[in-house]
């Protein structure tokens, strides 16, 4: 297939599927100013972290579900369905004070956002230069979170929980339209002849686990991004403007782990990154200065993305199925989704600086569980 064929065929997979990565990772992104907007509406930390929680722990769960099935009918219309229904819960959050109606509708949103984000991911699965997509996919992703990030807060002044809320009505509104164009490839229930499954690789008891470790931690402490901000003296729209770009250095660490690649090995920088990572967590967790908060950060932000690049690459070395991958990225939503209920709660029990703690032993579990994978024997998967 030639290059240009190659790039249009992409293309017209690429932007169809910004809409699924709008839907799907916009609340992921901006937890902290849903965390700050809700408990202004009147919810307790704990009811405003248990409500984040359940709707992205619903989105993972919807997307591990999806991506096992194989579907009988359009991916567009599977996508459109997630993101009609994305579309009604945010709509419905819009008018619904009670707490244990916003938990349905959250969870009737987050549903959607997975359901979305599965379907995409099988047509982006079908294109030509697949790494490309997804790399481009989070840049987009990344790029438009530091963006609403810096406006949000203004949005919470004006008009309470119900800002945030209503951009992401917008967002869910373009995301559902750019889902239109999703080129549609029907799959018969026999489309191919049966093939035995594949047996789950016994490393998979270790990765997967500390994928979904290390990102528990990250969920639990950037749901409280605005708290530590606020404990270092910083304004709300200060602490909005940084975490915008805070946020962009994700892009550092994507672009630097994809630069250095495999040319030190896979665990020697996965576990470094792992530790400093760790540390600065713990450093804006305990101790509330400014300049600590910011360069800290700075640090956590650029070795986040990086180790979970390095996580998937590790994962996709060990097991031709592909099984460890795709279980891999269903615990990195996981976890991040669980984590602004961990927050909460351990902030209100024990204090700010314990979530420090507690992302400490978490990735020391991760980092012991990887000094384990790094005795066995690696597996390179050939790009199909």
């Amino acid at each position: 297939m030639t290059q240009k064929k190659t790039r249009k065929r992409d293309t017209a997979i690429f932007f169809p599927a910004i809409g699924a990565q709008l839907i799907s990772t916009t609340s992921l992104f901006i937890l902290p100013i849903l965390m700050d907007a809700l408990e202004r509406g009147g919810l307790s930390e704990r009811k405003a972290g248990l409500l984040l929680s359940i709707e992205l722990a619903a989105s993972a769960l919807a997307t591990l579900c999806v991506s096992t099935w194989v579907p009988s009918h359009s991916d567009r219309r599977g996508a459109l369905l997630g993101g009609v229904l994305a579309l009604v819960g945010t709509a419905l959050t819009l008018i619904t004070p009670a707490f244990p109606v916003l938990v349905a509708v959250r969870l009737v949103a987050g549903i959607g956002a997975g359901i979305a984000a599965a379907e995409a991911a099988t047509v982006v699965a079908r294109g030509i230069d697949r790494q490309r997509l997804v790399a481009n996919l989070t840049i987009v992703a990344i790029v438009h979170a530091s963006f609403w990030l810096a406006i949000l807060p203004y949005t919470v002044d004006k008009l309470g929980y119900r800002g945030p809320y209503a951009c992401l009505l917008l967002i869910c509104l373009a995301g559902t339209l750019l889902l239109t164009r999703l080129p549609s490839v029907p799959v018969g229930r026999h489309a191919g002849p049966a093939i035995g499954r594949p047996r789950w690789p016994r490393v998979g008891l270790l990765v997967v686990p500390a994928v979904f470790l290390t990102q528990l931690g990250q969920g639990t402490f950037w749901s409280l991004e605005g708290t530590f901000g606020s404990r270092a003296g910083l304004t709300d729209h200060v602490i909005g403007l940084f975490l915008a770009m805070a946020t962009l250095f994700l892009l550092v660490g994507a672009v630097g782990a994809a630069w250095i690649g495999v040319r030190f090995g896979r665990l020697a920088p996965l576990l470094t990154l792992i530790a400093i990572n760790a540390l600065s967590i713990l450093l804006v967790c305990a101790v509330p200065v400014p300049q600590v908060f910011v360069a800290a950060n700075v640090v956590q932000s650029v070795t986040n993305l990086a180790s979970v690049i390095y996580q998937l690459g590790l994962a996709a070395s060990l097991d031709r199925s592909g099984r460890i991958i795709s279980a891999s990225t269903g615990a990195v939503t996981l976890g991040n989704g669980l984590g602004p209920g961990f927050s909460a709660n351990l902030n209100a029990s024990f204090g700010a600086p314990s979530v420090g703690i507690f992302v400490l032993a978490l990735n020391s579990l991760a980092f012991a569980s990887y000094c384990l994978v790094g005795r066995g024997p690696t597996v390179e998967n050939p790009q199909p």
